[in-house]
């Protein structure tokens, strides 16, 4: 039998980290009130969230609670859980395979039999956020319905999930408030590993089963998982953990972004290497989380675990900066399905361009001209043309070829200027079409406040309504 089955808590004290959600889940027992609503339990895979919701279903089936609200571990519905992880009142259901309409409609019919029978049901929908919609319309009505002659419900269910936001709001309505599982620390995961390892005569040397809880991000399945494989190594130290989880690899993704900008080469070869032993996936996932890791550290707004180089992850910081967040944009925003040439690109392209352009957006220049009129007809003022020229003219030769010019109420991107050699014909005022042959800047700044009067007079529509924005873009093209 494996760790991770042999040692699941099977009562509320093994359970480790989540204090506040048990004191309120004993309560619900020990007052007899734990049938009158649903259940939810939201947290990362492997934090247990199932064995949880087993302990608390076990709990409520029970005959004979103990005064805390625990379950009594002795009649018969206690004794079938323990034995064979079901009875005949407690159903635990796969979501990812039995998520359709067809299989909550015979749940609710059993559900109707054991309510005329008087036998007391508990269902356990485990990755519940893959029910569909059908499937959990069919539980809406039953969820909300009381036995005959009790304040229960009919139906008592308990969602384990990942992804909670995919919960309907409606199912959520009906569930007692979530309950969130909570991260459990390392030196706490420590604790029940050393006991584990002891009654299974493991060796291990001081510090590296804080160190494996620190690898597997405080999942308690996966530690005990690791803790299995390492000991087929032998003792449980430095040399073996770094080799049966490939902590070498961390120094192969700290290669990768501290030759980016500097040596392609280097960046190329480490990235095939490090794509022979892991993932594309993989690689695009750890070397985002990396670029934040050391941005964090860099920053002194985090510590970094045992298994990192501290003083390597500030060097880097050090010589990128606030482009790592550039690299972990980039990385982050994988391809649903990346392959080893994706990857490379990605690569290629951060080493050429860097970080620092990733959002990045043109600069914008404000230049502010006269406030144009309220309302007239039609406006070609010569003075307010000439006016108007002359400061956009003055303003143009001032900007950029990638500025963008606020013209009061107009704004212009400047590099829509027409100029020579290109093909592009350009209508101003419904007059006729102006080759950029000859359409220098004097001229285009004549046309383009004469378009600007023009536009400033024709402000109302037959509503009587204004039609145009005070902030409108004018259309050169």
């Amino acid at each position: 039998m494996s760790l991770d089955i042999k040692y699941r808590p099977t009562v509320f004290d093994d359970v480790l980290g989540q204090a506040s959600a048990i004191r309120v889940l004993r309560s619900f027992v020990h007052t007899g009130t734990g049938r009158r609503q649903s259940y939810l339990f939201a947290g990362p895979y492997g934090s247990g969230k199932t064995t949880l919701g087993r302990i608390l279903a076990r709990a409520l089936l029970c005959e004979n609670p103990t005064d805390q609200g625990d379950p009594c571990d002795k009649c018969e519905s206690c004794t079938s859980m323990l034995d064979r992880g079901t009875s005949m009142d407690f159903i635990e259901v796969d979501a990812a395979t039995n998520s359709g309409k067809a299989e909550i409609q015979k749940i609710v019919e059993e559900i109707e039999y054991a309510t005329f029978s008087g036998r007391k049901q508990i269902y356990l929908f485990d990755e519940s956020h893959q029910l569909s919609r059908d499937a959990l319309d069919a539980m809406l009505k039953p969820l909300e319905e009381n036995s005959p002659d009790s304040d229960d419900k009919k139906l008592v269910c308990i969602f384990c999930t990942t992804e909670p936001e995919k919960m309907r709001a409606t199912i959520l309505s009906r569930c007692a408030p979530a309950f969130v599982i909570q991260a459990v620390p390392p030196d706490e995961i420590a604790k029940r590993l050393i006991y584990i390892c002891d009654k299974e005569g493991i060796k291990h040397e001081e510090g590296m089963l804080q160190l494996i809880a620190e690898i597997t991000e405080c999942h308690i399945r996966d530690a005990l998982k690791a803790i299995e494989g390492v000991s087929m190594l032998g003792t449980i130290n430095k040399e073996n953990v770094t080799s049966y989880l490939h902590l070498d690899l961390n120094d192969v993704y700290l290669d990768i972004l501290e030759a980016l900008g500097r040596d392609i080469k280097t960046v190329m070869t480490s990235a095939k290497g490090l794509m022979q032993r892991t993932s594309p996936l993989t690689c695009y996932t750890t070397m985002a989380k990396t670029a934040m890791l050391i941005y964090q550290v860099g920053l002194g707004a985090a510590n970094p675990d045992a298994y990192w180089d501290a003083d390597r992850l500030k060097s880097l910081y050090a010589q990128h900066g606030p482009n790592l967040l550039g690299f972990a944009a980039r990385l982050a925003s994988r391809p649903g399905r990346p392959t080893e040439s994706m990857l490379l690109c990605d690569l290629g392209h951060l080493h050429h361009v860097g970080g620092s352009v990733v959002g990045t957006q043109p600069e914008m220049v404000v230049v502010r001209t006269e406030t144009p009129p309220e309302k007239s007809e039609v406006v070609q003022d010569p003075d307010l043309v000439e006016k108007t020229s002359a400061k956009v003219s003055s303003d143009v030769g001032k900007l950029s070829k990638t500025s963008t010019v606020l013209e009061g109420e107009v704004q212009v991107d400047t590099r829509a200027v027409l100029r020579p050699g290109t093909s592009v014909h350009q209508t101003l005022n419904d007059g006729p079409k102006v080759s950029p042959d000859n359409l220098g800047p004097a001229e285009f700044c004549r046309l383009l406040a004469l378009r600007v009067a023009e536009l400033d007079g024709s402000t109302c529509g037959s509503s009587g309504r204004d039609n145009l924005d005070r902030n409108r873009t004018l259309p050169l093209g």
